[in-house]
């Protein structure tokens, strides 16, 4: 962490910097100004959560699409990590003086805007409300954000509606990933309307590419012991929120019908469950397989995958299960990612859910409801033309996810964000 005295008047005008010199004036015969600088607030590697995975693939995408842009995170981090070399500004969670001190140092290394990738849990204080200390900071000393919103609830509590508009309202820009999202801040008196857009969530481009190996030596078994079997698959970090046990559930009537279907449940446990409650949600789990005599038909991959073992289990799925439980979900990196790796759907009727998967792509099925998510997957899997058109669906939208493609769209309301044109595109 830094201290206060770091905070200091910066020139946000753009100074000229000399980029090389002429071996006969000893001059620079073209001096440019410094390259315009993006910060991005979120939680981040080697923290294992989807914001954190979220903010360091929409960084590489802006790299990509935007080289001129130089790109740093402020870490939101409560276990003190070794964060990498792009991360030059901590903020512990719980303290509250971190988050005026990191708008501070922000300022002070000429940052011409900052992306706040918003979740409540995430941040500290009652309802993330120290997010709140860093936005205003941010306007005192002149320096425009934007706001992503990971999460947007139907019927927030007082306490969260008043954090999310606060933080709004200072906010240049809000970009949510839905059309119910700006429904729902509409209706809730949130953000105005005119300083919302959407802009989807991203999805790696080695899912486009040809199928290769997993590097996770437990995925590669359960994959090569997939082989010539209809796979189902749903992967993320593991927690109660994730309605797994409903689809072991569903999974039961699957079976009677395909004999040979395999579930994959790939994903290490997420970390605050470990620190609260062990394995104890992933041993349930295994019990109900047991249980239901479905010990052939279900595996367990206990790993934290990477972007290429994901690719290699994607591309292996015919089709990709969601049947989280939480109506309130506003979006989905896992269900980003089967889209854009041409898996068919089946999927429990969550927001996210409901306006990206239509009816050509699979199903969207009421929560916790074994019954329906068994109904959809027969259908599906008793019907090979049907199963067929579904992928193909799934990858047209697909190919409109890719990161690149996204974060172009992002760089647009970027580069709007900065004072005098400091991030205009050269």
């Amino acid at each position: 962490m830094t201290n206060a005295s770091e905070a200091r008047t910066v020139d946000r005008s753009g100074p000229i910097l000399l980029t090389g010199t002429d071996p006969l004036t000893g001059t620079d015969p073209q001096p440019r100004r410094r390259r315009p600088r993006l910060a991005v607030v979120s939680t981040y590697s080697p923290r294992r959560c989807g914001i954190a995975t979220f903010s360091e693939d929409l960084r590489t995408a802006l790299g990509e699409v935007a080289p001129d842009l130089a790109v740093s995170i402020c870490a939101v981090d409560r276990d003190t990590l070794a964060h990498p070399d792009e991360v030059d500004t901590v903020i512990r969670t719980d303290s509250p003086d971190d988050y005026r001190i990191a708008a501070r140092r922000m300022a002070a290394l000429g940052v011409d805007a900052v992306l706040i990738q918003h979740e409540y849990g995430i941040f500290g204080g009652d309802d993330g409300a120290y997010v709140l200390i860093l936005a205003g900071e941010l306007s005192r000393l002149g320096v425009p954000y934007l706001v992503t919103l990971h999460t947007v609830l139907s019927h927030p509590s007082p306490g969260q509606a008043a954090t999310l508009r606060a933080l709004c309202e200072g906010a240049q820009t809000v970009t949510v990933f839905s059309p119910t999202a700006v429904r729902l801040l509409e209706r809730n008196d949130l953000v105005p309307v005119d300083r919302i857009v959407v802009v989807p969530h991203g999805a790696p481009e080695i899912l486009y590419a040809p199928p290769r190996s997993a590097r996770s030596a437990a995925l590669a078994r359960v994959l090569a012991e997939a082989r010539g079997r209809p796979l189902v698959s749903t992967f993320g970090l593991i927690g109660p929120g994730k309605g797994i046990e409903t689809a072991i559930d569903a999974l039961a009537a699957v079976a009677r019908r395909h004999p040979d279907v395999l579930y994959v449940v790939a994903g290490a446990t997420h970390p605050e469950q470990v620190r609260r409650h062990g394995e104890r949600y992933r041993h349930s789990l295994q019990r109900r397989v047991a249980e239901l005599g479905l010990a052939e038909n279900v595996r367990f991959v206990d790993d934290f995958l990477s972007e290429a073992d994901l690719a290699a289990l994607l591309r292996r799925t015919a089709v990709y299960l969601t049947p989280y439980p939480n109506r309130e979900q506003i979006s989905s990196g896992t269900l980003t990612f089967a889209v854009a790796a041409g898996c068919a759907i089946v999927s429990t009727d969550y927001h996210y859910a409901r306006d990206l998967v239509s009816a050509e792509m699979g199903a969207v099925v009421p929560v916790e409801d074994p019954h329906a998510i068994a109904t959809a997957l027969n259908r599906l899997f008793g019907d090979g033309t049907l199963l067929f058109r579904a992928r193909a669906a799934s990858g047209r939208l697909g190919e409109r996810l890719s990161w690149p493609a996204v974060a172009g769209r992002m760089l647009s309301h970027v580069r709007a964000l900065a004072p005098a044109g400091a991030l205009a595109h050269r």
